[in-house]
């Protein structure tokens, strides 16, 4: 019975399929896999390039995260018919002993009649040697390549029985680029002295130092605008003794930031208040003219 095994080198898989999706050199984190979809393609590729040939396993090599397994390491062992094989990991972060493990392998499922055939996922010129061992032992290696066709070797390419490419359209199909979340902008601390002449008044970021006869006006355009806005409802809750509502009080600052166009001082929502009151009458609720 003729049966093929896929031998994926994750090093050059991580390296194309991130070339693929930005035109350069990133870390594996600018994107993201969708591990069943790329499950699907390989077992197809398979499929195409073996058809009268039962299946063995997909075999994935990769050196260890800084900390050992990482989540993509794991999202592999999830997969059916996907086989983790861990390399080393040397001083610089780089993985080792990958091509080691790749070459044992296929060596020896050949040795034992376990495959008949061989699919490599890699560009690796160190894995020559051992796809010619392997058809030493009677079985076709195939080359599957991805990404930017310089990044595989001519001498590994030289000794493959049959030769593949995944275009970039194909890639895409389980590759997308990881979104950008962008830094956090540090807030900008006033120096300005405290707002009113109060000394320990705090200042809001970007609010003026004091108010002036606009800026009174304007508060109490705000405070007339949003209680001639209020429902029925909600003008019933008011009382011009008691503090204002929860629910309209958020109402009534929204709209003076909306406003101003910045954050409120402490004094101003003070002020603001104050006005929004001003405007209520002891018996109904409804704004005094």
């Amino acid at each position: 019975m003729s049966k093929v095994a896929v031998f994926i080198d994750a090093g050059y898989f991580w390296v194309q399929a991130v070339h693929v999706i930005h035109g350069c050199k990133k870390a594996r984190e600018s994107v993201l896999i969708d591990y069943g979809a790329l499950r699907q393609e390989v077992l197809a590729q398979v499929k195409f390039q073996f058809p009268n040939t039962e299946f063995l396993r997909v075999y994935w090599y990769d050196g260890p995260g800084a900390h050992g397994k990482a989540d993509s390491h794991r999202a592999i062992e999830e997969l059916d018919d996907f086989k983790l094989r861990m390399g080393t990991r040397n001083g610089a972060g780089n993985q080792k002993a990958v091509d080691g493990l790749i070459i044992a392998d296929m060596i020896g499922l050949s040795q034992s009649k376990a495959i008949t055939s061989a699919l490599v996922v890699s560009g690796d010129a160190d894995l020559a040697p051992g796809v010619m061992a392997s058809q030493s032992l009677g079985i076709r290696v195939h080359l599957l390549s991805l990404g930017s066709t310089v990044a595989t070797s001519r001498i590994l390419r030289a000794e493959a029985d049959f030769k593949a490419h995944w275009d970039d359209a194909i890639v895409k199909k389980f590759t997308t680029a990881a979104p950008v979340t962008a830094p956090p902008i540090p807030p900008q601390v006033s120096t300005a002295a405290p707002a009113i002449g109060t000394p320990d008044a705090k200042t809001s970021v970007n609010a003026p130092a004091t108010l002036g006869a606009a800026d009174n006006a304007l508060l109490a355009e705000i405070a007339a605008n949003t209680h001639n806005k209020l429902t029925t409802d909600q003008a019933a809750q008011l009382s011009p003794s008691g503090s204002v509502p929860r629910e309209i009080d958020a109402i009534l600052l929204g709209v003076g930031r909306r406003k101003l166009n910045r954050v409120l001082t402490d004094e101003e929502k003070r002020l603001l208040r104050a006005e929004f009151k001003r405007r209520v009458t002891p018996s109904t609720g409804t704004a005094s003219v």
